[in-house]
């Protein structure tokens, strides 16, 4: 077996041995990573604060505050061919593989012009011509669909194209999730899993769910690295991912990357984790202290190369695309309700329509 089947940080000749990609990065990626860390933050606020206000009726909405590093690291090394299957704390990746924002927020509303025209809900989409494939509630059951993108590539000698799928480290202890990441092993395919451990499966915490404390340990099991990264250090998660990436390419298989974070808000908007006292506060504030934007922020004025008027808290300009965005979708045609029989399956006639 492989010694690469561990932390690739764990010892000091790993760290010695791996290139680090982070130093190619440019000033204006690095600005642009900066930008969508903040657009993915706003993104959630934004809906957050709408759904409160009761602007925002449908559905609930699931946040990623506090894992806005793991969405950008792990979506910056992606190519135009690539596939990506996010779920639903993912929504902003859609955008980040090429989805028009206004496009997004047209699913969240439920609108005519949402890829689904106003059918399903939130992550419940996907654009093949975009690479995004649809996702469902069934967490875990993303891997074996991502497994069978990964087949179709091999198959069809597609071998510079790579799919990135997303969990939480609850998914992982599904069937779904075990017989996917068996059958990547096994054939070898090029699949990236990147398991968001936020330290609970909605209210069940991480000792409850993985008992060995590391979701990464599992990968020796299905024949592919594990890797423990940081998720809020968005370079590290970047440097990992490019890893992951050029292993995939290579042919050598997929790799299961562990990004360690922290749910900082509850479920959904209906969950208030203060009110209801499955987590210390004092646990909340420890992690909001690692608040992954401040840090980034941080890392880059220390760097002397940026300004602090190059790094404003938030970006004016993606303030103003989330709120053009949402006004945009809010202001789209609803759906006919004639469309609700359309793009069906007939079970009877064996036909879509």
């Amino acid at each position: 077996m492989s010694a690469k089947l561990k932390n690739r940080a764990e010892t000091e000749e790993d760290q010695q041995a791996a290139p680090s990609y982070r130093d190619q990065l440019t000033k204006d990626d690095l600005l642009e990573m900066y930008r969508r860390m903040w657009l993915a933050r706003l993104f959630d606020e934004t809906l957050y604060d709408l759904k409160k206000k009761g602007r925002l009726r449908r559905g609930n909405v699931y946040g990623s505050r506090g894992q806005e590093a793991i969405l950008v690291g792990t979506t910056y090394p992606l190519r135009a061919h690539d596939f990506v299957s996010p779920i639903h704390r993912d929504m902003p990746a859609f955008h980040f593989k090429g989805m028009p924002l206004e496009q997004v927020m047209a699913q969240v509303w439920g609108k005519a012009t949402a890829p689904t025209r106003g059918k399903d809900s939130w992550s419940h989409m996907g654009d093949i011509s975009l690479g995004l494939i649809h996702s469902t509630s069934m967490l875990g059951s993303t891997v074996p669909v991502a497994c069978g993108a990964a087949w179709a590539l091999k198959l069809d000698g597609k071998g510079d194209s790579v799919v990135l799928t997303y969990n939480g480290e609850g998914a992982t202890a599904t069937g779904a999730f075990h017989e996917g990441a068996n059958f990547a092993g096994v054939h070898k395919l090029p699949l990236i899993l990147v398991i968001e451990n936020n330290q609970y499966a909605y209210s069940t915490p991480l000792e409850l769910n993985v008992p060995t404390g590391r979701v990464a340990d599992r990968a020796i099991g299905y024949g592919m690295p594990g890797i423990v990264v940081d998720g809020n250090d968005v370079l590290a998660v970047y440097d990992e991912t490019y890893h992951a990436f050029e292993r995939a390419r290579r042919g050598d298989g997929p790799t299961l990357i562990e990004c360690v974070t922290y749910r900082v808000q509850g479920h959904a908007d209906h969950d208030e984790t203060r009110a209801r006292q499955y987590r210390p506060v004092e646990e909340i504030e420890e992690w909001e202290a690692k608040d992954p934007l401040p840090r980034f922020r941080n890392y880059l004025l220390g760097t002397g190369n940026f300004s602090e008027a190059e790094l404003p808290e938030p970006p004016p300009e993606v303030v103003r695309q989330i709120h053009d965005a949402v006004e945009i979708a809010i202001n789209s045609p609803d759906p006919e309700p004639a469309t609700a029989m359309e793009d069906i399956y007939d079970e009877s006639a064996g036909v879509s329509r």
